[in-house]
């Protein structure tokens, strides 16, 4: 058994079809525990991620890093076909963007969210930009996100058939995935973010959703045990995620690689 088969992680191959082009992304979401994620680093870290992390008191803050970059390693890794998840290194650009460092040379992309407990990541290529967010459903965050609703979004909120605080969540990621495959994160004001709409299946706990001003986008979430996780990524892809497939091997603390 691998090292890295001890860490609890879904890991799949996304293939995109945009227009009559064939691409693939690759996303990882792991729930894996602190103990066991600082017992893996070596098989994720590259030495330069190692050093920031040593500088870390704080075992929340441990958490969240260790976590966004297991998954972002990991779906790089599967990206680019390298074993070797030390080879590549993750630093910030000036809008604090991830920007992905390799051994190899390639074109890879990655965006990258975590909770305490919860992190996720997409690696995808340069010429199809995609952003991920995942967020707890909290009830302490929802008066701080209902502020930032614009008047449409604060109408699209009353007729929305759901409990308040998973519709607010919702809402959240979307805009944070938006940000994500924009690169700009929030240095832009929300409201240029606006959602257009959102489309969903009675009874399915799963979502399509546009954008007012961003029209080339969409988004797709879906609920994941107490969390939403959306992606963002152009509007004419065709993108099939497997969304059964993830919780029982992720809420289930289990290793599935569907590569």
């Amino acid at each position: 058994m691998e090292n890295s088969e001890l860490l609890s992680c879904y890991k799949s191959i996304l293939p995109l079809r945009h227009n009559d082009k064939l691409l693939n992304a690759s996303i990882c979401i792991s729930k894996s525990p602190l103990d066991l994620l600082r017992i893996k680093t070596s098989i994720f870290l590259h030495p330069k991620e190692q050093a920031y992390f040593n500088t870390l008191q704080y075992p929340k803050r441990q958490h969240s890093y260790l976590l966004g970059r297991y998954c972002a390693k990991q779906a790089i890794s599967s990206y680019m076909q390298n074993e070797c998840m030390t080879s590549s290194w993750i630093e910030s650009g000036v809008f604090h963007q991830p920007i992905v460092y390799s051994s190899f040379p390639s074109d890879v992309q990655v965006s990258i969210s975590h909770t305490n407990s919860l992190g996720a990541a997409i690696a995808f290529p340069e010429q199809h930009p995609m952003g991920i967010d995942v967020e707890i459903i909290e009830r302490k965050h929802l008066d701080a996100i209902r502020s930032q609703l614009t008047a449409a979004e604060q109408q699209m909120a009353t007729l929305f058939a759901v409990d308040e605080s998973l519709f607010l969540t919702l809402i959240w990621t979307i805009k944070e995935a938006i940000a994500k495959a924009l690169k700009c994160g929030f240095t832009i004001p929300f409201e240029i973010l606006e959602v257009g709409e959102i489309r969903g299946r009675e009874g399915v706990y799963e979502w399509e959703s546009s954008f007012k001003l961003f029209q080339q986008f969409k988004a797709r979430s879906f609920v994941l045990d107490q969390a939403i996780c959306t992606l963002v990524f152009p509007k004419g892809t065709d993108l099939h995620l497997d969304i059964a497939a993830i919780a029982p091997i992720v809420c289930g603390n289990r290793s599935g690689d569907r590569t």
